[in-house]
């Protein structure tokens, strides 16, 4: 999947959100949204590395869930699956590799936030 389709992904839930055509308080609520996961999720995926580094599979698990959901919030669906997969193996117990899982998390992540950066000027939000 590409940057476009991560556009789409995104557009499609922000437009669940806000409808086909947002107002102004509406783009304020998707700015706000945007701004909210370009600041706190590379803070979390610093620290889902430290507990993939040394945690527990309960912390890991509780972690990549939040993580999972505020991917979700934004239609971040590719992310959000990533994060569903680490959550589901620390419930099992299991802690996921940490070069592996944080260079696909890294790697998405990275789209995601070249598809935000595409799309504010588009859905006139200020990042």
């Amino acid at each position: 999947m590409d940057v476009h389709s991560r556009e789409d992904e995104i557009r499609t839930r922000l437009a669940d959100i806000t409808g086909p055509e947002p107002d102004g308080p509406e783009r304020a609520l998707v700015g706000g949204l945007i701004r909210s996961f370009l600041a706190k999720t590379p803070v979390g995926v610093d620290r889902l590395a430290e507990l993939l580094r040394g945690g527990t599979p309960g912390e890991i698990r509780n972690h990549a869930h939040g993580l999972k959901g505020s991917a979700s919030n934004l239609g971040a669906d590719t992310l959000a699956a990533i994060f569903a997969e680490i959550e589901r193996a620390a419930r099992d117990g299991r802690v996921p590799d940490p070069d592996l899982t944080l260079g696909r998390v890294g790697a998405e992540l990275a789209r995601v936030e070249a598809a935000l950066e595409k799309l504010a000027p588009l859905l006139r939000v200020t990042i």
